[in-house]
């Protein structure tokens, strides 16, 4: 066990030593290309959307257009700052969701490059509020000519069919704990409850806030920005009047706009040659070459795992996860873990074994959570067993509450003419039948079953932040709070992104800074896996119906 530990068994050594062979070859191959290849501009494609982690594995991610992954995205332009070669980065935007959260760390990384002297141009045929803050922060916004920005401002809408549910004869039944937990009103209720309107309205103006304050410095000021956006949408001609754009081009037009712009002179015979670079070809031609692994050691690396997307049952999603976290613990090359999280919650067992694996790991090595756009509910579950959190203002988090969603059926099925019969031996072996209403005493027994479960989750929430239970109970009760609020409630130890979670981890681990080369975990499994049915923590569809115990965040807010 203790050559393990020191990794240096004869399959460890064996192993390192292939994969430097390989690393050898690789680079050999790529060497002449990056000595070559141009890279005045490097691009880097947001039209697609941007998501924690890469859709497609390696090589199969550069044969169709995807969302970005949101680390190869702050790599790239963490690269570019230092590269004497790039003049800038164009960032094209669309209409797809980049998330407040996300979009807030790509922001700061603008930043960053702009002060090292660097451009950074955001280019767009059709976007919306995503892209606006995302051009504010960059040196030109430029759109297409008959393009459209749809700079509108945060809504968010919640279906309540109770109404319809009546009319059809189907009696919901909800069980919750936490005055503010919302997740079964839209079953329940014909309209939101005082505690879930006033939840909604505090997140809605947090992220509005956002909003305006990163539009302030193309506006000139916090009341212009937000009667910009009370002004629009706009066509891209509007924009430009406005001043939310500096100028219109057509796709063809960029290159030599871009050469003008780096320092190009204008020429007679046309546009300059296009050097712009696409930002997946960058990363492989910009990254150390000839990067060799101690063979005796391995160097030392940090571990990032996802969890994404609803958290489903034991079997379908958390154990996948909790086996992948053993592994994790076990590598002796691996001196820290972060969790980058972005979940609303889901199945309480699930999320239970999820948080015991964090919890059993962090005696082994620090664990820090990452959280993105919403790590709520279950999601924030799992993060309070990380030795720090870390989450952005905009991120979605707490939800510290518990519900049960239930659907009875039978005066549906009666007027269809359907009847259940049946015998039964025990009182209450009927209780999760779908097509009966509970009694009074069934759901007195739920509700006492929910109860329990807060409880443990407002205990377990208090020993991970080291807080008491009181004070935890204050600032749970179901309650969904941005990471700037939960930083003042003490949910959250700091804010940042993903690089101040990687940067907190080295820290903890006795690291140097830079030191530990991120290693990032695939959420894709085996196929023979996933035709046994098992889905990663990256699947987000939703159930078929909410039945049973839930630990659900009912707020997402996506940033188109």
């Amino acid at each position: 066990m203790a050559d393990r530990k020191a990794g240096s068994t004869p399959g460890a050594v064996l192993w390192r030593l292939l994969r430097n062979a390989g690393i050898v070859l690789r680079d050999l191959f790529l060497l002449p290309f990056a000595l070559r290849v141009p890279r005045d501009w490097v691009v880097v494609r947001l039209d697609q959307g941007l998501v924690d982690a890469a859709q497609l594995p390696g090589w199969l991610a550069t044969l169709r257009p995807q969302a970005r992954a949101l680390a190869d995205v702050l790599d790239v332009l963490e690269r570019a700052r230092g590269d004497e070669r790039v003049r800038g980065v164009l960032l094209r935007v669309g209409r797809a969701p980049l998330g407040f959260a996300k979009l807030e760390g790509v922001v700061r990384a603008v930043s960053r490059l702009r002060e090292s002297g660097k451009r950074c141009v955001v280019w767009a045929e059709r976007t919306g509020n995503g892209g606006a803050w995302l051009g504010a922060a960059a040196d030109h916004f430029w759109m297409t000519p008959e393009g459209s920005l749809d700079l509108i401002g945060v809504r968010v809408d919640s279906p309540f069919l109770r109404e319809a549910l009546d009319r059809f004869g189907v009696h919901p039944e909800v069980v919750h704990a936490g005055r503010f937990k919302s997740a079964g009103e839209m079953v329940e209720r014909s309209g939101p409850s005082d505690e879930a309107r006033e939840a909604l309205t505090d997140v809605v103006d947090s992220l509005y806030g956002a909003l305006v304050e990163g539009l302030a410095a193309r506006c000139g000021g916090t009341e212009e920005a937000a009667r910009r956006i009370d002004e629009g949408p706009y066509l891209a001609s509007q924009a430009l009047e406005a001043g939310l754009v500096d100028a219109l081009l057509y796709g063809d037009e960029l290159p030599r706009r871009l050469a003008i712009l780096g320092g190009a002179p204008p020429s007679e015979d046309g546009p300059p040659p296009p050097r712009l670079l696409p930002d997946q070809v960058y990363l492989r031609l910009s990254r150390p070459s000839f990067a060799l692994e101690p063979l005796a050691t391995g160097s030392p690396k940090l571990a990032v795992v996802p969890v994404r997307g609803l958290i489903r049952s034991p079997e379908r999603s958390a154990r996948p996860l909790v086996a992948a976290l053993r592994r994790v613990g076990e590598a002796p090359d691996i001196k820290a873990v972060v969790l980058r999280i972005d979940s609303p919650g889901g199945d309480p067992l699930a999320s239970d074994l999820i948080w015991r694996a964090v919890d059993q790991l962090r005696q082994e090595k620090p664990v820090v959570a990452s959280l993105g756009d919403t790590a709520a509910s279950g999601g924030y579950y799992v993060a309070m067993a990380a030795n720090e959190i870390v989450a952005e203002a905009t991120t979605l988090t707490g939800s510290i509450g518990v519900v049960l969603v239930g659907l009875a059926f039978d005066e549906l099925l009666g007027s269809l003419g359907v009847r259940f019969e049946g015998v039964a031996r025990g009182r209450h072996a009927g209780i999760y039948d779908p097509y009966r209403r509970r009694s009074d005493d069934e759901l007195s027994l739920l509700a006492r079953q929910v109860d329990r479960i807060y409880k443990s989750f407002v205990e377990k929430a208090a020993r991970g932040r080291g807080r008491d239970t009181d004070e935890i109970e204050k600032v749970a009760q179901g309650r969904v709070w941005t990471g700037a609020q939960a930083v003042e409630n003490g949910l959250v130890d700091v804010l940042g992104g993903l690089g101040t979670a990687l940067e907190r981890a080295r820290s903890l681990a006795g690291l140097g800074a830079g030191e530990g080369e991120p290693v990032f975990l695939s959420t894709q499994l085996p196929l023979l896996q996933r035709l046994r049915g098992v889905e990663a923590l990256g699947a987000s569809r939703l159930p078929g119906g909410l039945t049973g115990v839930q630990l659900l965040c009912p707020i997402e807010v996506p940033l188109r």
